[in-house]
């Protein structure tokens, strides 16, 4: 931790100012570093106004989809939204929670295969 402290400690995944300084307070008593530049610990999308509103990589996934502001997300076909590249299930789930609470998506599942087994004779069941 000593040799961490501070700026590995800072580097590390999950390390925001609030945590760093937490562990400061218990570890180093009376001591007190303040970086020169704190990184956002959330990516913004440029162009986009979702940042902030839902996850990144949804964000992103529209972004790709040519959907940037709130106006064209609400105005959006659904099945458009569900084939935009890189937006799936929970994705879409995240943005039905934020922008559409009252109307859930119907998100497809894939079809998995029948299972078989052999009975005692040797012939396959495939209603298990």
């Amino acid at each position: 931790m000593r040799k961490a402290y501070p700026h590995q400690l800072l580097k590390m995944w999950g390390m925001g100012m609030l945590r760093f300084k937490q562990i400061e307070a218990v570890f180093f008593p009376g001591q007190s570093f303040t970086p020169t530049r704190v990184y956002s610990p959330i990516r913004h999308i440029k162009g986009s106004a979702l940042n902030g509103t839902i996850s990144p990589a949804a964000v992103r996934a529209l972004a790709r989809g040519g959907i940037t502001t709130v106006d064209q997300l609400l105005a959006a076909e659904r099945k458009d939204l569900k084939n935009i590249k890189g937006l799936g299930a929970l994705k879409l789930r995240e943005i039905e929670r934020v922008f559409f609470p009252d109307q859930p998506y119907e998100v497809p599942r894939g079809r998995r295969p029948v299972p078989t087994l052999p009975d005692s004779n040797g012939t396959l069941l495939t209603n298990i």
